[in-house]
């Protein structure tokens, strides 16, 4: 039995009668004194007149073929090389995976972060989607006290314009006063003041008084602008957190019906 041949000891001879071709090994030579069988067409030629080097694949098991012994007495031993043409196996075909068709076979280090990273990414995605919409939604969201904190945050990084937020329920009343106007008759004179007690500057709100009978039946009511009821400065933008602000208004005496008075911040 001849041992495994290495690649760089292959060289290829050819058939002088049919032409086919063959590998073959040296020492394989050496062992019929380079006298070998066709398996073709059964001649037996010298392998050493054509002989070249080869560059190929092996077959499996190559190396491992009998020398055949002499038929006759007076025959040279000969080498049967017809198996030694076949050719060399291919590996079946495997789909690629999608890992292999991206990063090759050297994918294993990547395999076990890979997770890691598109589970990274997923969070990262899920934190800028929930930001966009805080952030489109900040007027709205101001109003409730449980994402006040939220979008002042986001508002730290970026623009926002504090002049557009508003949060009336977190207007409180401090003071009012109803009392006859002291210079104009058939007239009320109405102060007071109040706080921003939101933990951000808004915008100053509208002012609603509703005057109602003994029974609770609303007699008249109005809304008044920021410019019309503000002491101090009534072109302001924005009314600052727990900033008492003074207003004082002006209407019409709707006589002795009206007894009970209400303020309301919208």
């Amino acid at each position: 039995m001849f041992n495994s041949t290495q690649l760089g000891d292959v060289m290829e001879t050819t058939c002088n009668q049919c032409k086919s071709r063959f590998r073959i090994t040296e020492k394989q030579l050496k062992q019929a004194y380079g006298k070998v069988c066709c398996g073709e067409c059964g001649c037996v030629f010298n392998a050493l007149t054509s002989l070249k080097s080869y560059d190929g694949q092996l077959p499996e098991g190559y190396g491992k073929l009998p020398v055949a012994e002499t038929a006759d007495a007076g025959d040279e031993a000969t080498l049967p090389i017809s198996d030694l043409d076949s050719p060399a196996p291919t590996p079946a075909s495997v789909p690629l995976s999608l890992q292999q068709a991206m990063y090759g076979d050297d994918s294993r280090s990547r395999l076990f972060a890979s997770p890691l990273l598109w589970f990274i990414g997923i969070l990262i995605l899920l934190a800028l989607g929930l930001a966009q919409a805080v952030y489109y939604q900040r007027y709205a969201l101001i109003e409730d006290p449980r994402f006040q904190q939220q979008v002042m945050t986001l508002c730290e990084v970026l623009p926002c314009a504090p002049g557009e937020f508003s949060s009336a329920e977190q207007i409180r009343l401090l003071e009012r006063n109803v009392f006859t106007h002291p210079a104009t008759p058939d007239a009320l004179m109405v102060t007071g003041s109040f706080v921003n007690q939101a933990p951000f500057a808004q915008r100053p709100p509208e002012m609603l008084i509703s005057l109602f009978d003994i029974r609770g039946n609303l007699i008249a009511n109005r809304v008044f602008k920021p410019a019309e009821y503000l002491l101090e400065r009534p072109d302001r933008g924005v009314i600052e957190p727990e900033s008492p602000i003074q207003f004082r208004l002006e209407i019409v005496d709707p006589g002795t019906d009206a007894l009970t008075y209400e303020f309301e911040f919208i």
